[in-house]
C-alpha cells in the first residue's frame, strides 16, 4: 500500500475546488465476503461540490467496478489508518479531526467502534498516511502543522503522550512535510523536508527522525545533501530514503534553487543516522532526459519508480506542479542496491500517481486519467499487464482487512 503525496491530493482539489465538511457514514454498508481475502478501498471523486471520499469494502482486485453504493461516503479530506492483520482500521474525519475505530463483521458489514479527538493536542489537518502502528496497543500520529508526534493506544483509543520536535524542523515561509514511516524492529523513522507554499521548490537538506517504540525517546539528526525526502523503505535491515516528486519539477524550472534531479540516502543495519559515505540517484539506472522519483519499495529491494520524459513534460518558468502531475508519466522497476537498469512496465502512459500494492491476486500499480476522473487497478505479476479494479477518480488507499 502506498500513499498519494499531498501535492496530487491538492491538484486533485483544484479540478473543482474543496469542502471540508462531512456527510453521516453509511455505517450498514455490507457486501457479501465470501472465503477468500477482503480489502478496503478508500477513494475519491471530484466534483463541482467538492471531493467525495469513499471506503468501499471488495473481495477482489483483480477486475470489476467498484460499488460506492456500498461504502462509507465522506466529504473533504478524511483518511484511513490500517495495518494488515491488526485486526482492526481506522477512519479519519477532516472536518472535527476525530479517528475513529472500525472492525469487519462477520456479516460483512462495518462495525463502528470508539473514536479518539486530536484537535485538543492542537491537530489542524488529518495527514494521508500519517499513523504507524507498533503494535495493538502503540501507535504514532505524525503532525508537521504543530511539529509533533502524538502517541496513542488504539486498543483503549486513548492518547498517552504527546512529543513535541525540535523547533529546527519548522522553517519560515515554508510548509513543513513529513516523509513515509519506515519501521525495524523496536524503532520507527520518518524524514522532514520543506516545499514551497506553491509547492514549486523545495529546501536544502532534510531532517530524520527516529523513535525508539519501547522508550518513546526520539532523536533528530540533520543531512544537507539531499531535499525532499519522501519514499522510505527497509531491505534488509538497511532503510533507504529517495526524494519525492516534487523535487525535480523544483530542479527543472528554478535548478539548484528548486530541488534537485533526485537523491538516495541511507541507513545501515546497526545505525540511527544517514551513511555519511554514500548517496545515490535513480538517473545512474534511468534513460537521459527523464525525470522520476519513487512510488515504492519492496522487502526484496525492488523499487517502483514513475518516470516522465522531459522532452514533454512542463518545465517551463510558470509551470505549476499540477501540470507536472498531469504529464505522462511511465511505471519502471529498478532493483536495490547497486541501482542495476531500469526496466520499463509495459503499460500506457498516465498521470502521476504513488500508488501500488501488493496483494494475493497480483501486484498493482495504478493507471490514472490525466483529470483523475477514472483509474484502472493494473497487474504486473503475469507475463502481460492485466487490468484489475476499475473505480471512478482516483485510489488513495487499500488495505487487507481479512
Amino acid at each position: 500500500m502506498k500513499k498519494t503525496s499531498l501535492p496530487l491530493l491538492l491538484l486533485a482539489a483544484t479540478l473543482a475546488g474543496c469542502d471540508d465538511s462531512s456527510e453521516t457514514p453509511n455505517e450498514t454498508a455490507c457486501i457479501d465476503l465470501g472465503d477468500g481475502p477482503v480489502y478496503l478501498v478508500h477513494s475519491a471523486v471530484e466534483g463541482t461540490d467538492g471531493r467525495s471520499n469513499y471506503f468501499t469494502l471488495t473481495t477482489r482486485l483483480d477486475g470489476g467496478t467498484l460499488d460506492y453504493g456500498t461504502s462509507i461516503p465522506l466529504m473533504g479530506r478524511p483518511r484511513l489508518y490500517a495495518q494488515e492483520g491488526l485486526g482492526f482500521f481506522a477512519i479519519a474525519n477532516a472536518e472535527t479531526k476525530e479517528i475513529t475505530k472500525y472492525e469487519l463483521g462477520d456479516d460483512g458489514c462495518f462495525v463502528k467502534g470508539p473514536s479518539l479527538n486530536l484537535a485538543a493536542r492542537g491537530v489542524t489537518a488529518m495527514g494521508a498516511q500519517a499513523v504507524y502502528f507498533a503494535s495493538a496497543t502503540r501507535a504514532y500520529y505524525k503532525d508537521p502543522g504543530e511539529a509533533q508526534i502524538i502517541v496513542w493506544n488504539p486498543t483503549e483509543m486513548i492518547v498517552e503522550d504527546t512529543i513535541a520536535l525540535p523547533a529546527s524542523v519548522v522553517r519560515d515561509g515554508w510548509l513543513t512535510s513529513f516523509g513515509d514511516w519506515v519501521a525495524r524492529d523496536g524503532e520507527a523513522f520518518f524524514t522532514v523536508s520543506w516545499t514551497s507554499p506553491t509547492y514549486d521548490r523545495v529546501a536544502p537538506g532534510t531532517a530524520l527522525v527516529r523513535i525508539d517504540t519501547a522508550t518513546n525517546e526520539v532523536t533528530v539528526t540533520e543531512d544537507l545533501r539531499c531535499r525532499g525526502i519522501e519514499t522510505a523503505g527497509n531491505i534488509d535491515g538497511t532503510l533507504y530514503f529517495f526524494s519525492g516528486v516534487i523535487s525535480p519539477f523544483g530542479y527543472q524550472i528554478y535548478g539548484d534553487d528548486g530541488g534537485q534531479p533526485d537523491c538516495i540516502l541511507r541507513v545501515l543495519p546497526g545505525e540511527q543516522a544517514f551513511d555519511g559515505d554514500w548517496v545515490g540517484s535513480l538517473s545512474e539506472a534511468l534513460p537521459e532526459n527523464t525525470a522520476a522519483t519513487a512510488s515504492a519499495v519492496s522487502e526484496d529491494g525492488e523499487v517502483w519508480v514513475q518516470v516522465v520524459d522531459l522532452a514533454t513534460a512542463p518545465t517551463e518558468a510558470g509551470s505549476t506542479y499540477g501540470q507536472w502531475y498531469a504529464a505522462d508519466w511511465t511505471w519502471w522497476h529498478v532493483q536495490m542496491p547497486g541501482l542495476t537498469e531500469a526496466v520499463q512496465a509495459p503499460t500506457q502512459p498516465g498521470a502521476y500517481s504513488s500508488f501500488t500494492l501488493s496483494a494475493d491476486s497480483g501486484f498493482y500499480i495504478s493507471q490514472t486519467a490525466s483529470d483523475y476522473s477514472e483509474t484502472t487497478l493494473i497487474d504486473l505479476s503475469g507475463a502481460e499487464p492485466k487490468p484489475g479494479l476499475n473505480l471512478p477518480g482516483f485510489v488513495l488507499d487499500i488495505v487487507r482487512v481479512r
